[in-house]
């Protein structure tokens, strides 16, 4: 497939000229012949502006079954969907579900033959890719800024969010059900007889244009211990999520507080490895002594010593919802939707009885 680099080699101009002419930009001044040996090479070498493949991809959309089994659909063969993180590789290392979520991603955009595009930032922070060539969609898993997303909106106009929701009138969306998460965590404790739980997290973090706000799963917590008369500002562990800050921030309780908790809900796996540590530094045993719940089951909470209890957030149906919400796109559905991805409750024994 011919790109703007072909063109722009061909035609003695630059690839942001080639690339204006192609897409009609009504401000850019050439000269007629010029235009006209962009527009003539492009043609000759069968070059296709991104407005053009999206065109072409719609109506192959349209004319397949919009629910298929996976790798069922060949006319999609040719689609290039550019997949954007939140994290920077670093974080990701700390927190591995979004690692999981975009292995989960790639593997369904295989099956149905689609071909994924990492989209990385540059030193600008600009979302970038390695080659010229045009995107079919982006699917962005995390949490974005308004300035991200419009920087999505230069490659294309489909575009997918996966664990967050910018603009329920704009974007479709893939969410966890956070309300049912916290309510499946704390009704086991409450079940188990333990009334004094503690959150262990951030109480605030990113929301959907990344910017600071109350922690949805902080959110349902309050709500759920307030509704009982059970809320205790000193049961609120406000830590970075990750090992480091769960492991300081423990140490820290444990210093100024006689009492433990009877049980904590930990707002990410990826805090569980510090807090661990801690509680085995000074001999405080799980779940003798104490019982635990993450949110996210992911290996840190089912490999950990000893196994725990956790909220499984379902990665691989929300890639599947990622990739059927891109389809929907493409048909031209009037009004995007959010999709609630609800949760399951995996017991391992890290709350015992009272």
């Amino acid at each position: 497939m011919a790109t703007l680099k072909d063109i722009a080699r061909e035609t003695g101009v630059s690839q942001a000229t080639v690339s204006r002419v192609l897409n009609g930009d009504p401000k850019l001044s050439i000269t007629q012949i010029t235009r006209d040996k962009i527009l003539q090479t492009a043609k000759r070498l069968g070059y296709k502006t991104v407005s053009q493949r999206v065109q072409e991809n719609t109506q192959q959309a349209k004319a397949a079954p919009l629910f298929t089994q996976e790798g069922s659909n060949s006319k999609n063969e040719q689609i290039r969907i550019g997949v954007a993180q939140m994290f920077e590789i670093e974080e990701q290392m700390a927190d591995i579900y979004y690692m999981q979520i975009k292995s989960m991603l790639d593997e369904v955009c295989f099956l149905n033959g689609w071909t994924t595009v990492t989209l990385s930032r540059n030193e600008e922070k600009h979302f970038v890719k390695n080659d010229n060539l045009p995107l079919d969609g982006i699917i962005a898993i995390g949490r974005f800024t308004v300035e991200e997303i419009d920087n999505f909106e230069e490659y294309t106009k489909n575009i997918v969010f996966l664990d967050s929701d910018p603009n329920p009138l704009k974007y479709y969306s893939i969410v966890p059900n956070y309300h049912i998460a916290v309510r499946f965590a704390l009704d086991h404790c409450w079940d188990m007889g333990h009334r004094r739980i503690a959150y262990v997290g951030s109480v605030q973090t990113f929301n959907n244009t990344k910017n600071l706000a109350m922690d949805p799963r902080y959110y349902y917590y309050r709500n759920s211990m307030l509704s009982k008369n059970l809320f205790e500002e000193n049961l609120v562990i406000d830590c970075p999520m990750n090992a480091v800050g769960g492991y300081e921030a423990i140490c820290q309780y444990l210093k100024t507080n006689k009492t433990l908790p009877d049980a904590l809900f930990v707002a990410s796996d990826a805090v569980a490895p510090g807090i661990i540590k801690a509680f085995q530094e000074v001999g405080v045993k799980i779940p003798d002594d104490i019982g635990i719940v993450t949110f996210n089951n992911t290996s840190f909470s089912e490999f950990s010593n000893p196994p725990l209890t956790s909220i499984e957030v379902f990665l691989k149906e929300s890639a599947r919802s990622a990739a059927l919400c891109m389809k929907l796109v493409w048909n031209d559905m009037s009004f995007p939707k959010k999709l609630v991805v609800p949760c399951d409750f995996i017991d391992r024994g890290s709350v015992k009885p009272k």
